[in-house]
């Protein structure tokens, strides 16, 4: 059976993990950019790596015989769906959600407003935002939301140049961190402490911080309540927990201010951010003046060709992972992306249960018959021994106290391959 796979990230190697333990079964991993992982690559943080020696296991599954890399192919831009479901015996879509959701209030499109995809790609190097120019030399920074991700962009903002050690984060973004004139990080929640999604581990590395010192806007006395409460969650206990060793911290000249019950309902600005008007309980509103606004308040999927999105149309439309005919999803494409790496799994193992429950093996050549198409459009593709070329070289040319300087340009990639 030949199936092919669209997107490398997390969803798409575990089940290439599954099929690929059946040697019968030939999988070809079909990505838009020339390295594969997606978001390990280019989600979680630069200072995350332990979250990112996942890779340590999809390379593995790379080295398989029965697994092909195809990077720097777009679907349906380069390739039709239409040609990837007549060709193979399957096709699997799994390029997560990518797209930022919307606040839908005035002034949201002007220049200095970023949703979280744009900025945290900005700060990992992902080819279709790395030239982007955030202003960090705003004195505050506004970040709207109460997950993890805002928690990552703030951190990004607030460490060192030491702190930094040991993450991937970029020469040309490290310098620019440098040198920002960032005073205050806003991390602005609609609604309390309670609700918060931050997990716990992400919390406390807020406390290692030397540089800004961490606030409340929030009674402590009502924090104490709920941590007092013995019905209350034992996550959420332990994240208030937290959020009280925070009263005590060192104050610096410098801030992190987490604020809560508090609804952005307009972006001030003309061609360039100014500032954002946010709304209290009771109604009542307030101006902080920025040039950078980062809304962190979650993804949707991109619809593929002429596919449905799901009513929310957060995802692409599917029941229980079937699209239609012989097309599967998984993933955040799939499903409201929620969860950590890890939560995925079980969604991509239901897929490919799924997909061998009800295809068949009928197509043949598959693989060469993609390769063919590609040489007819003149497409350049990256195979896994370009990336793993790439990859050697991203290691080799890291800075000291760094893990690896990455490409972010298909050019420059392709470049580099023609001379090594």
């Amino acid at each position: 059976m030949n199936i092919a796979i669209i997107g490398s990230g997390p969803s798409a190697f575990y089940a290439a993990q599954s099929f690929s333990n059946n040697e019968k079964l030939k999988v070809d991993i079909i990505e838009k950019f020339f390295a594969p992982y997606g978001l390990v690559r280019y989600g979680v943080a630069p200072d995350h790596q332990k979250t990112k020696n996942i890779i340590k296991l999809f390379n593995r599954v790379l080295e398989k015989d029965n697994v092909n890399f195809f990077g720097n192919i777009n679907v349906p831009k380069d390739i039709s769906l239409d040609f990837l479901s007549e060709n193979y015996d399957a096709v699997l879509i799994a390029t997560g959600a990518s797209d930022d959701k919307l606040l839908n209030i005035e002034g949201e499109n002007i220049e200095g407003v970023y949703g979280s995809a744009e900025f945290v790609g900005w700060y990992n190097d992902n080819p279709e935002y790395s030239n982007l120019e955030p202003n960090l030399n705003s004195k505050n920074v506004i970040i709207i939301g109460n997950g993890n991700v805002a928690l990552d962009c703030a951190r990004i903002l607030a460490k060192t140049n030491e702190e930094l050690y040991g993450s991937d984060i970029s020469k040309k973004n490290l310098k620019l961190l440098s040198k920002a004139k960032i005073d205050n990080i806003y991390v602005i929640g609609r609604r309390g402490p309670k609700e918060a999604k931050f997990t716990i581990s992400e919390l406390r590395e807020f406390k290692e911080i030397n540089d800004f010192s961490i606030k409340l806007k929030y009674p402590r006395e009502l924090l104490k309540k709920f941590i007092d409460d013995e019905t209350i969650d034992t996550r959420v206990k332990k994240n208030l927990e937290v959020f009280d060793e925070f009263y005590d911290n060192e104050k610096k000249s410098k801030e992190i201010v987490f604020d809560f019950f508090k609804s952005p309902i307009e972006i001030i600005g003309n061609q360039k951010v100014e500032g954002i008007k946010l709304k209290d309980q009771n109604g009542d509103t307030h101006n902080i003046q920025t040039n950078l606004i980062i809304k962190a308040i979650g993804y949707k999927a991109t619809s593929i060709g002429n596919l449905k999105m799901d009513e929310t149309n957060n995802y692409l439309f599917n029941i229980e992972g079937h699209i239609n005919n012989n097309i599967f999803t998984t993933g955040w494409a799939s499903s409201p992306s929620v969860g950590v790496i890890g939560t995925n799994k079980g969604r991509a193992l239901n897929a490919v249960n799924k997909i061998l429950s009800l295809v068949s093996h009928s197509k043949k050549n598959s693989t060469e018959k993609l390769k063919e198409k590609m040489k007819n459009n003149k497409i350049v593709f990256i195979t896994k021994d370009d990336w793993n070329t790439l990859d050697k070289l991203e290691e080799d040319n890291a800075m000291k106290h760094f893990v690896r300087e990455k490409f972010n340009d298909i050019n420059i990639a392709l470049d580099v391959l023609k001379r090594n």
